[in-house]
């Protein structure tokens, strides 16, 4: 048996365990609740509803809510929160403002007036400038930390049922409870994202049956104050690693099925997409910052999370290598890889049909579980290459305008294009050089920097790289200056390669690096950006959230840049392009276009 076999066995049985054997036990031992009288006299201290409890005093309780530009919902949930069974006093609601720009802190200031008639507490933080989610959390725990027994979270669009608080302080009284996570539930979802948290909900009891629950869920989780711990500002899922943390003390994390959260904000699949990548990463990054169950004394903790998180982290990379792996092994010839391989696109092939309209409950809940897996993927990947350093911010990117198929597609054909044009081109690279170095002493290639996509946190600056087409160092006396008609500075080999094109080619090499795309706006100089952003409106927009191109419509449609005149009629040329990505037959029309444009203006020799 060869090595290739032995990983492949062995990919196969880590893919089967996760999903058939270990998720399997949890949903089905999950469902298995115990009755109201084993609630009422287990271990965990979970109170039942019905429980007729001794009157004791109540703990003492802080609700924190980081909120952002949520006037939709910041009302509903306030009248939520003051109708919970639990004695006003003893309750206060804290809700920060996170440079909000809607009139959310003025719904909040007006309902602190009826708080008050309530006898309940809250307060308002209103801050002007948007920093993100886990910075606002560690302010408001700086603000309560000391004045409350527990502390609880939960998203304004979730509202609780009426016992919350009441059935969490039950649970706490057993002493080894250091923090509480409940059911979370989906007031309009689509059925593959309503059967996941259904199979979620489950496979939480489950684990807290067995010892600890994996991580809290942002809807409501509630903590013992002295165990709520502040966190790094670039955390992304903070509800997992808060309660991490908690096992981390040497407490346990439980799971109460009789407190319920219902999420009120529906998701369309592009917001689904963007959290299931922020999930993926922070998934990474908690795999990175949780190493210390794995050195955990509690068993249970040890398996759950192996056999949980973690292979459900690592799953994309295991599928995409199992993919790669049995074609390899299909191509030599084995009738057992091939039917390995048929299988897998015959599935693949089925999650991407609603893509294309064809919807039924199989196909859609096979979507939501590949579509899943290929979101985290992408955002495990961006996480690697240094995005989401800011923690989870609520505002929406600023490449929001572009369906995210279109951006997994755009930037898979940039990598096989590009590809494909270096190999047939780079045979003719040797003799380019050949002709530069004869018609002009310099080097090859000519770098420049340029401005590339510009993104929420940055403006990325890249150095682009050509054959160099004009005298060395042609601007070392003039400074930076624009192109112009039968430019003096351009050689006679020069002219030749602007009017075909060539002088682009080195920079397939910049769209493998993931500095530029195939297709999008002219990448501009830092010299010329401020000058023009200054002199034309929506100027430095046309890379928002967009890499620069090789070619693209403005290229095809219009010449080199001489002169201010130019760069404007540019700019309606590149927010055109922008629009064709919101859908992605749109694009893959727009593309195809500027392909074939771009390829009749280098054989006619029509480039200036």
């Amino acid at each position: 048996m060869t090595i290739s076999w032995m990983v492949l066995i062995a990919l196969t049985l880590i893919i089967f365990y996760h999903h058939v054997i270990y998720t399997g036990l949890m949903v089905v031992w999950g469902r298995k609740s115990p009755s109201a009288a084993e609630d009422h006299d287990n271990d965990n201290g979970i109170a039942t509803p019905n429980a007729d409890h001794e009157v004791r005093e109540q703990p003492s309780v802080a609700i924190l809510i980081p909120a952002h530009n949520e006037a939709e919902f910041i009302e509903a949930k306030l009248a939520n929160l003051m109708m919970l069974e639990y004695p006003p006093e003893k309750l206060s609601v804290w809700v920060c403002c996170d440079g909000c720009s809607d009139n959310t802190a003025d719904i909040v200031a007006d309902w602190q007036a009826r708080y008050a008639k309530a006898g309940i507490r809250l307060e308002l933080m209103d801050e002007p400038d948007n920093k993100g989610k886990v910075v606002r959390i560690n302010q408001l725990l700086a603000a309560v930390k000391g004045q409350v027994d527990l502390i609880a979270m939960s998203d304004v669009s979730a509202l609780l049922s009426i016992d919350a608080l009441t059935q969490a302080a039950g649970s706490f009284r057993d002493q080894q409870i250091g923090a509480l996570t409940c059911n979370y539930l989906l007031a309009e979802a689509p059925e593959g994202e309503q059967q996941y948290w259904q199979w979620q909900n489950a496979i939480r009891q489950t684990e807290s049956q067995i010892g600890n629950v994996m991580g809290g869920n942002g809807a409501f989780y509630i903590v013992r104050a002295e165990l709520f711990s502040p966190l790094p500002e670039d955390t992304i899922n903070d509800d997992f690693i808060q309660t991490m943390l908690v096992i981390k003390q040497g407490y346990q994390v439980q799971f109460n099925h009789y407190i319920n959260s219902v999420e009120l904000s529906p998701s369309t699949d592009q917001d689904t997409y963007q959290r299931r990548q922020r999930i993926g990463a922070g998934n990474l990054q908690q795999l990175i910052r949780c190493r210390f169950v794995f050195r955990s004394s509690h068993q249970g903790a040890r398996w759950l999370f192996t056999s949980g998180k973690a292979m459900r982290t690592v799953m994309p990379f295991i599928l995409v290598g199992y993919l790669l792996l049995s074609t390899i092994l299909a191509f030599q010839g084995s009738a057992i890889a091939q039917a390995l391989l048929a299988l897998q696109l015959v599935g693949y092939g089925a999650a991407a049909l609603p893509l294309f309209g064809i919807n039924n409950k199989v196909t859609n809940k096979l979507h939501y579980f590949i579509g899943g897996y290929a979101a985290s993927l992408l955002g495990m990947t961006r996480y690697l290459m240094g995005h989401f350093r800011s923690g989870w911010r609520h505002q929406p990117p600023v490449s929001d305008y572009q369906a995210q198929t279109t951006l997994f597609m755009k930037r898979a054909s940039d990598v096989v294009l590009a590809s494909i044009g270096l190999i047939i081109t780079l045979p003719v690279w040797p003799v380019i050089a050949l002709l530069i170095k004869l018609d002009s002493p310099g080097p090859v290639f000519y770098r420049q920097m340029r401005v590339g996509k510009i993104s929420d946190q940055q403006v990325e600056l890249f150095e682009v790289i050509k054959f160099r087409s004009m005298s060395n160092n042609a601007e070392s006396a003039s400074g930076a200056t624009w192109a112009q008609q039968n430019d003096p500075r351009v050689t006679k080999v020069g002219h030749f390669l602007r009017v075909t094109r060539l002088d682009e080619l080195p920079q397939f090499l910049n769209v493998l690096k993931g500095d530029m795309a195939l297709i999008g706006p002219r990448p501009e100089r830092p010299q010329f950006c401020g000058k023009l952003q200054n002199a034309l409106p929506f100027y430095l927009e046309r890379t928002a959230g967009l890499k620069p191109g090789i070619t693209g419509l403005a290229q095809v449609s219009q010449g080199y840049d001489s002169n201010l005149e130019d760069v404007k009629s540019k700019i309606g040329f590149d927010h055109a392009y922008a629009l064709a990505l919101s859908s992605p037959l749109q694009w893959l029309k727009m593309d195809l276009f500027i392909i074939f444009k771009t390829i009749y203006i280098m054989v006619s020799k029509r480039g200036q």
